[in-house]
């Protein structure tokens, strides 16, 4: 009995150990997996070989094997001849060597037929690209030197979007709340492309308020938000006159309501004229000299 219950857990653990994959000393991973992989395996799913796929997206530079194996699970065993797997992600590799890369985010399109690239333990990478605005699609040039000698040139497309920082709420947000502060939001990315679209300065934010209800991680629009009526008609204002050299201030009744960035007709009862200005405050009107 004990014989058979042995040969049992044996044929288990061999069962456990039925997907063998095998990773080179260095490997250069490039986009998504396409359900193959490019090296020596056995037995293994395509759903096994996303898994790993996966895992060797999210690490860059030297990772012990034994971690890998860790991260992977035990449904699927790792083979190298190195005790030490040195990872390459593209898209590391393309911010270290452009600082215009920035904080835009980057599609690489199914680069080399490939997702996974084993390449010489002592290689070199050098990039080139063209017009390289890394804004829109790209064709980039990849060149891998090898020092024991050889060398070879991958190319590729690459789609960068641009983002610019916005906010989102951090709480429901009925409409037409008023009382509006900084740390009712916090900061989020959107695509450039959308700049304009979404409230990106938080410094005049009390003279607005909510046009509709906003629910929580919602990013603002300046269409959710109105101007807060700063001056009534009839309201005396404090009226500032200035240029680059002088700023004068003086006293006027308003003839218009209006809010923030409004340009409204005042009266300056001292000398009976009327000016026209811009609201920059809460009963408070500048002209430009």
């Amino acid at each position: 009995m004990r014989i058979i219950f042995a040969f049992a857990a044996l044929f288990g653990f061999v069962e456990a150990w039925a997907c063998e994959l095998t990773i080179p000393s260095r490997i250069l991973v490039t986009t998504s997996s396409n359900g193959s992989w490019p090296f020596e395996n056995k037995e293994c799913t395509s759903q096994q070989f996303d898994t790993v796929h996966e895992v060797l997206r999210d690490q860059d530079g030297s990772i012990p094997l034994a971690r890998l194996q860790a991260a992977i699970g035990h449904d699927i065993r790792l083979r190298s001849s190195e005790s030490q797997i040195r990872i390459e992600n593209i898209a590391y590799l393309i911010r270290k060597s452009f600082t215009d890369v920035g904080d835009a985010g980057m599609v690489i399109g199914n680069p080399f037929q490939g997702h996974l690239i084993g390449i010489p333990k002592d290689s070199e990478f050098v990039f080139h690209c063209h017009p390289c605005q890394f804004n829109g699609e790209e064709v980039m040039r990849l060149h891998v030197r090898s020092f024991q000698g050889g060398e070879t040139d991958y190319s590729f497309q690459a789609k960068f979007s641009r983002y610019v920082h916005a906010y989102k709420t951090r709480r429901n947000l009925n409409a037409f709340t008023a009382d509006l502060k900084p740390e009712m939001f916090e900061r989020a990315r959107v695509p450039a492309a959308a700049l304009g679209q979404y409230l990106t300065d938080l410094s005049k934010l009390p003279f607005y308020k909510t046009n509709k209800t906003l629910r929580v991680g919602d990013v603002v629009r300046i269409s959710d938000l109105v101007p807060q009526t700063l001056v009534k008609a009839g309201d005396r204002v404090e009226l500032i006159f200035e240029n680059s050299h002088v700023r004068v201030k003086s006293q006027a009744l308003s003839r218009q309501n209006g809010g923030v960035g409004d340009s409204i007709e005042v009266w300056n009862q001292g000398n009976g004229k009327k000016y026209r200005g811009t609201i920059v405050d809460h009963n408070r009107v500048q002209v430009n000299l």
